[in-house]
């Protein structure tokens, strides 16, 4: 029984973790928000409308997400996944920030069991496949250490995908700013 609560904690505190460290991506504390100008926002407007929906764009990351799951379960058996919490839905950084698109914050699929470390290079490799398959080819590092991995690909236009294994294993992601299919 105890066990189980620490973990539970355990799997709290990273869940807490991945979704601040999603959340402050591209914060800066040095530069204080400014609007974009004008001509900027238009243009990146425009730019919205040559991209997927954010319809679109949450569901190629959502099976991404399960795909990558699915495969991880295939070579370590006792990692199994399911969802944790909501997705969440916001406005977009600059230069989006005057554009009708939104952002969405995938919830979380998390396995209570980490990724055994002796499986820990193939599904890295798993998931930079996960990445590559939605464009998300740069790689940020947070962790990497035995039994502690946390790392965030992105692709130029905003959408992440996230990973990582401690006490617990997470996969989780974010779409970008996309203009939702109503408004397209």
């Amino acid at each position: 029984m105890t066990l189980n609560r620490t973990v539970r904690h355990q799997l709290s505190v990273i869940t807490c973790f991945a979704s601040v460290a999603l959340l402050g991506t591209g914060c800066h504390v040095s530069n204080p928000y400014k609007p974009t100008d004008a001509s900027q926002a238009s243009q990146a407007s425009d730019a919205l409308k040559t991209l997927p929906s954010l319809e679109d764009t949450h569901t190629q990351v959502e099976s991404a997400i399960i795909k990558l799951g699915q495969q991880i379960t295939a070579i370590a058996p006792s990692v199994t996944w399911e969802w944790r919490r909501t997705d969440s839905r916001g406005g977009c950084n600059p230069p989006y920030e005057q554009s009708d698109g939104q952002l969405v914050l995938l919830r979380n699929y998390v396995s209570d069991t980490p990724i055994p470390e002796q499986n820990w290079k193939q599904a890295l490799d798993l998931a930079q496949q996960a990445a590559s398959s939605l464009g998300a080819t740069e790689l940020t590092v947070f962790k990497d250490h035995p039994n502690n991995h946390d790392l965030q690909f992105t692709s130029d236009t905003g959408t992440t995908l996230r990973f990582g294994s401690q006490a617990a294993a997470l996969i989780t992601g974010s779409t970008g700013c996309r203009l939702p299919s109503k408004i397209r």
